[in-house]
């Protein structure tokens, strides 16, 4: 059995909110997989121990049987129900194969994305008997990108059989985009800050806010070369205070300012 295949997303239903004052239900459970996507506005979510915020051009994915909290003061969203089917054989919901995490899942091809949720919200005029399969494709199309820049996001990974720092690694991943706090971090894995940063540079000759650094780094770089996002917008969903620091910091790693890194590197 290949672990790394990817399994079709099988559509039950798509619907499209505009312009929601607040969620009819603060909470939901779903008995299939649940994909929101933020179009305008935004909103706090929880699911499980993870509490986030999701903003426009943002997804979140809520598998079954997990009570989803949420909460906004004005948003426009899509919501698609679906359940995953092998694409293999066809099986419905096997345990094998290769699936998108669970919670926010950040799409870097702006472009594509946007195109393609215009399509979702177009697909009222497509004929009755085709718009199931229409949808569906678009969800795929949607999964298969997001899984594609996944595959491609390797600058940065580091491997360690210390399964401690294996966690932290993946801890700093998930969360190096928000602002990492390295004491929470720490917290959660039961050791010290001091004893954190002395084991990490140990393993891999930097700290972990070095790690981090990279991790939001590397991302700029892709938004800004893939997406048509402002520097604003990438400061925003990068962490960093504002578009002022955002070309402090990225002119001190690579010695030359956001905005001349996009025009060069922008086919």
């Amino acid at each position: 059995m290949d672990h790394n295949r990817f399994r079709e997303p099988e559509l039950i239903y798509h619907v499209f909110v505009k312009d929601a004052a607040h969620f009819q239900k603060t909470e939901d459970t779903y008995d299939h997989w649940a994909l929101f996507i933020v179009e305008e506005g935004s909103f706090d979510y929880k699911m499980g121990n993870v509490s986030e915020r999701a903003v426009k051009g943002e997804m979140v994915l809520c598998p079954p049987d997990m009570t989803f909290y949420r909460k906004t003061n004005g948003l426009s969203f899509h919501l698609i129900g679906f359940r995953w089917r092998d694409a293999l054989d066809g099986h419905a919901e096997k345990e094998n194969g290769a699936l998108p995490p669970i919670g926010k899942l950040i799409m870097l091809n702006n472009k594509r994305m946007n195109s393609t949720l215009s399509l979702f919200r177009e697909a009222s005029y497509v004929k009755a008997s085709l718009v199931q399969d229409y949808k569906n494709h678009l969800l795929k199309d949607l999964l298969y990108v997001y899984q594609i820049e996944s595959n491609n996001r390797k600058i940065n990974l580091l491997y360690s059989e210390n399964p401690l720092l294996q966690r932290a690694v993946k801890m700093l991943q998930q969360q190096a985009e928000a602002g990492v706090s390295l004491k929470s971090i720490a917290i959660e894995l039961g050791i010290s800050q001091v004893q954190l940063t002395r084991l990490f540079k140990q393993e891999f000759q930097m700290t972990p806010s070095v790690y981090a650094a990279n991790l939001r780094m590397d991302k700029v770089k892709i938004l800004l070369v893939n997406s048509s996002l402002t520097l604003a917008q990438i400061a925003e969903q990068c962490g960093f205070t504002d578009e002022h620091h955002l070309s402090k910091s990225f002119k001190r790693m690579f010695s030359v300012n956001p905005s001349a890194y996009r025009k060069t590197y922008t086919i």
